[in-house]
């Protein structure tokens, strides 16, 4: 993969991995239970694994919002970033399905606007 692709890639996984999806995990709150229970049972797994990522993220971006000049987070946000392109090529296998497309799509608008927001 080329180093333009793999930054935009970990551009929208960072802009946008609990126990369950409708725990109380960031992704519980971005995603219906129904939604959930349209895909198959490795797309939930890998949502599931791509939620906790998600929590982690989060927690961790609002850290390094506060300590910016933090090194512990920096190394932090680079294994983070690390398991994300580990993630990459199921993630493009699932995105050809629409159902978990859409659902993938819609958990990345909610974290970033919970980043953002």
């Amino acid at each position: 993969m080329n180093d333009s692709n793999r930054r935009n890639f970990l551009k929208s996984l960072g802009l946008t991995a609990a126990t369950a999806l409708a725990s109380n995990s960031v992704m519980g709150s971005m995603v219906e239970k129904d939604d959930i229970l349209k895909l198959n049972p490795e797309q939930q797994k890998f949502m599931l694994e791509y939620g906790q990522w998600m929590d982690e993220n989060i927690v961790l971006l609002r850290k390094q919002k506060e300590e910016p000049d933090n090194i512990d987070l920096k190394h932090q946000m680079m294994k983070l970033s690390e398991r994300a392109e580990g993630m990459q090529d199921q993630l493009v296998s699932y995105m050809k399905d629409r159902d978990f497309g859409l659902i993938y799509n819609a958990s990345i608008q909610k974290m970033r606007d919970e980043i953002i927001g």
